[in-house]
């Protein structure tokens, strides 16, 4: 709750020259500077919450995330994603509908260049679909497989539906991971978040969309394993 208390005395704040700016760029029509300006503010937010919590942030290898055409596959543990996934990833995501209940945040994200897909019937599906392949001509996008908090440092099962429409489209996938957001429920400081990228996988690879689902799943699990013990060793190291 205090990191997200912090949002507004930011956006009025240290972030405010990005909001400003964000919102000039809007005005004149200018989306792509409109979503840089916003992509920089979420730096400022998560800096701020980094301070706040006393976390050090690793990340273990060279993540060089697709600028255009990619979906990213990170795994999804709790609210306190949001801020760590915008300072190392640096891209808009690809929400479902419920963050529309937090108003701010949706409009944030908006801003920022994110979509929100919308499942609820067959056209909206194809519709978002179809805002998801223009919107990947100019950026990538961050996507949640498993659908939802898992508060878990476990990777749960891939939902049908990103993998599905990856397959379909024949979208490439960056995998993502990272470890040690659940430490905030056990310890007041000393915390370290690990990150590690998982390079691209190319669906036209693989015969069907269960077959890259299973392998998907198989990747994240045995890497998410080895990025745990790392990041317990240097939250070790600190205690």
């Amino acid at each position: 709750m205090k990191v997200y208390l912090r949002i507004t005395l930011l956006v009025f704040g240290k972030a405010s020259p990005y909001l400003i700016r964000g919102l000039y760029r809007s005005l004149t029509g200018n989306k792509e500077a409109r979503i840089n300006e916003f992509l920089e503010g979420t730096k400022i937010w998560a800096e701020d919450v980094l301070k706040i919590t006393k976390t050090k942030l690793i990340v273990f290898n060279e993540i060089n995330v697709p600028e255009k055409g990619h979906m990213i596959f990170l795994n999804h543990v709790n609210e306190m994603d949001f801020p760590y996934d915008c300072y190392v990833i640096r891209k808009p995501f690809l929400a479902n509908q419920v963050i529309k209940k937090a108003l701010f945040a949706y409009w944030w994200m908006v801003a920022m260049g994110s979509q929100v897909f919308d499942n609820s019937k067959a056209m909206s599906v194809a519709i978002s679909v179809k805002n998801l392949i223009e919107g990947l001509k100019t950026t990538s996008y961050i996507v949640y497989p498993e659908g939802k908090n898992t508060y878990s440092e476990e990777i749960l099962p891939l939902k049908k539906g990103m993998v599905k429409i990856a397959f379909d489209q024949k979208i490439p996938v960056f995998v993502a991971l990272k470890s040690g957001v659940t430490t905030y429920q056990n310890y007041q400081k000393g915390n370290v978040v690990g990150y590690m990228g998982l390079g691209i996988h190319d669906p036209t690879d693989f015969s069907s969309w269960e077959e890259f689902q299973t392998y998907l799943h198989s990747l994240m699990q045995t890497k998410k394993q080895e990025l745990d013990v790392m990041t317990e060793a240097e939250r070790i190291k600190l205690s």
